[in-house]
């Protein structure tokens, strides 16, 4: 006849057979649980790796920088949070989808800006569309080549890599001083809003607002797997193709940040936020094999890679040590995720 499991209890108490009070508080949990719990957390929220870094490296910053300067600060971390999260729709949408001309595409936006739109006294907020209009037409360009031709994503993206930095110097050779317009904003402040919070709202709102249409789970569904998602009736390489629009039009608004940030078009800034935002993106949890992850992530990823430069830069470390971080964050970041991905049952 079963015994009830709660009655035994009752009635043996403890191992050494004394009574269980009522009432009595569980047992503390094992290691092992402990790891299982610590786990789970880390795979729901897969950015909580990146969230404890960059909060971290906020509290050495602030104690070694009396005079942070927040809105200064924010003006400097935008570019490079545009460009992680300019990064993350061509990562999702699967197939090693590796955006290498996300930084040519900045660069190319803040030229455009002040050799063409300026002397045409497009320089107004019009400049804004007309600018994430170029920067998608060259992200379908890409996802084009990707999808039509079948090449690899990086292979493509690091052809246009070179293509677009050798453009941009073809219009820049020296830099273009950009000045007395809204962008020097950006730079500052709107009023009493930041004006890297405003560059950084501009894709940040795009993307929630993709939420209310189909193309966002679609894209989740293609990283996810795409075999998959073509046999559910969906038109893969449209969706990736759109990915690959999406991010450069994010781009083109990560080069205004840039101009308004340096008050200039540089295009030796070609090659400046390449690699540090896609180590960002894999620092915030976003899965480089595809269809997982999200902009919050990328966006603390940068944060945390932001105030890692931010207090290596005060402690007057060299660039080539800089260099070497990246990639070590970059290296971690990837095993970390790999980690995760694994399930404790495959594990065993």
């Amino acid at each position: 006849m079963p015994t009830n499991t709660h009655s035994t209890v009752e009635a043996h108490g403890k191992p050494d057979g004394s009574p269980a009070p009522q009432g009595a508080p569980a047992p503390p949990a094992r290691p092992q649980q402990r790891r299982r719990s610590i786990r789970s957390l880390f795979r729901t929220h897969s950015y909580a790796f990146a969230l404890t870094l960059a909060v971290l490296f906020l509290v050495v910053n602030l104690s070694i920088q009396p005079n942070f300067g927040w809105t200064d600060q924010l003006a400097s971390f935008a570019p490079l949070a545009i460009a992680a999260v300019a990064s993350v729709p061509s990562i999702i949408s699967g197939r090693g989808g590796l955006d290498m001309s996300i930084s040519p595409i900045m660069t190319l936006s803040s030229i455009l800006f002040g050799v063409w739109l300026v002397p045409l006294g497009l320089s107004g907020v019009v400049a804004v569309p007309i600018l994430m209009l170029v920067g998608a037409a060259v992200g379908t360009l890409s996802g084009l080549l990707i999808v039509v031709l079948r090449l690899q994503p990086i292979v493509v993206t690091l052809s246009m890599f070179f293509i677009i930095s050798g453009v941009n110097l073809k219009l820049a050779p020296l830099p273009v001083g950009i000045s007395g317009t809204w962008l020097e904003n950006l730079g500052g402040s709107w009023g009493p809003i930041p004006g890297g919070i405003i560059s950084i709202l501009i894709p940040v709102t795009i993307w929630l607002a993709l939420t209310r249409t189909p193309f966002r789970r679609m894209l989740y569904a293609v990283g996810g797997n795409d075999i998959t998602a073509y046999s559910a009736g969906l038109n893969v390489n449209r969706i990736r193709v759109g990915a690959y629009a999406l991010g450069g039009s994010f781009a083109a608004v990560g080069g205004l940040a840039l101009t308004g940030l340096v008050s200039s078009a540089v295009a030796s800034t070609s090659t400046s936020y390449t690699l540090v935002a896609i180590a960002a993106v894999a620092l915030g949890g976003t899965a480089l094999a595809g269809g997982r992850g999200g902009i919050l992530g990328a966006l603390i990823g940068a944060a945390a890679i932001y105030m890692l430069q931010s207090m290596l830069g005060v402690m007057q470390v060299s660039q080539i040590w800089l260099q070497i971080i990246y990639g070590l964050l970059l290296l971690v970041a990837v095993v970390f995720s790999a980690v995760l991905a694994v399930s404790p049952k495959e594990k065993k």
